[in-house]
């Protein structure tokens, strides 16, 4: 228990220093490439501080995993240094008992990660996003031109808008294929505009037209009714993407409910991501290990700590890469997600099997 008590706090300041650090890096970073943007309508200093703040729970995330490995790094070239990892290996303690008294702190920044990147940052973006569209669009009621042509599927329908409104209850330039249970199509319908929440329950459609296979001319219909339209908050998130995603739309996503504009493929490999990514705060302080059994007097430790700060980044690059194909189907979501924790976990134990041999 003392030991335990005594590692967390090492490993705690460091990692929470470094991740201070890496956040005001990115949010530094980030404010030089969008600042311009913040203050070119006008906005003032409270424009960036909303910015800033709106953007911190995404950067403090993703900087999560490389403050632990930093923290962990720090931490053991500390106990090599002081020759305190010597007299744990000479009382008999190993490096696993090390990294298991690192695991209830490994664990409070994995549950910090998740937090953040499933519960506050969807959120915090969403906010951000319809703020930064509301600049240029301020009435919420008009639809505004996208910056390409939003495509998404809704049930057994393909639906495509030109335009959407900040509340997502308006479209322009609407374009509706109704497919039959046979994937065929079964009518085509453009309209002018789409509202929501008027007289009519759902969605009514302006000056549309139908085209119906096996009729040689278009239907034209001033209001046409579309009841099983998609809902406008699931639009709005549609039409202005976030790159956080909350559990209950991933989830939906996976089983093909609701609107959605990307393939299965996509939310499978997000949904099987955010399941391994507890992994990697542990899996880090695993990688920073062997920095412990370096020789201050020979510079052993600096060397085993290069070769963990390059193993746990490589794991980032390699986890980024991979998630990227899978997201875009080539690779299965399974093999995606996994295959950078286990390879990595299984170089990080060979390495430690290697100090302690």
């Amino acid at each position: 228990m003392t030991l335990r008590r005594y590692l967390t706090r090492l490993f705690a300041a460091r990692a929470f220093g470094a991740l201070a650090a890496l956040a005001a890096l990115l949010q530094l970073l980030d404010l030089l490439d969008k600042a311009g943007e913040v203050l070119a309508d006008g906005g003032g200093a409270a424009d960036v501080a909303r910015y800033a703040a709106l953007r911190l729970p995404t950067l403090l995330g993703h900087a999560v995993p490389v403050a632990v490995l930093v923290g962990a790094v720090l931490t053991f070239l500390r106990l090599a240094a002081t020759s305190e990892m010597a007299a744990l290996r000479a009382a008999g303690v190993g490096g696993w008992r090390v990294l298991g008294a690192l695991a209830p702190a490994c664990a409070l920044a994995a549950a910090a990660q998740l937090a953040l990147l499933l519960a506050v940052a969807p959120r915090t973006e969403r906010a951000l996003a319809d703020w930064w569209a509301g600049r240029d669009s301020p009435a919420a009621g008009e639809a505004a031109a996208l910056p390409r042509r939003l495509w998404l599927r809704n049930g057994g329908d393909i639906v495509a808008a030109d335009a959407v409104s900040l509340d997502g209850s308006r479209l322009g330039g609407v374009l509706i294929v109704r497919r039959d249970e046979e994937g065929g199509v079964a009518a085509r319908i453009e309209a002018r505009g789409a509202e929501h929440g008027g007289s009519a329950p759902g969605w009514v459609l302006r000056d549309a037209s139908v085209v119906r296979p096996g009729r040689p001319r278009a239907e034209a219909v001033a209001s046409l009714p579309w009841p099983d339209g998609p809902p406008p908050a699931a639009v709005r998130e549609l039409a202005r993407p976030t790159e956080a995603l909350p559990p209950d739309r991933l989830l939906a996503g996976l089983r093909g409910e609701g609107a959605v504009s990307r393939g299965p493929a996509f939310y499978a490999t997000r949904a099987q991501s955010a399941a391994a990514s507890p992994a990697a705060p542990f899996l880090m302080a695993l990688l920073a290990l062997p920095a412990a059994f370096g020789v201050a007097r020979r510079g052993g430790g600096w060397k085993r700590a290069a070769v963990g700060l390059a193993l746990g980044l490589g794991y980032l690059a390699a986890a980024g890469l991979l998630g990227a194909l899978g997201e875009a189907g080539a690779l299965p979501p399974l093999l995606a997600a996994w295959a950078p924790p286990f390879l990595f976990a299984a170089a990080g134990v060979l390495l430690l099997q290697q100090e302690e041999g």
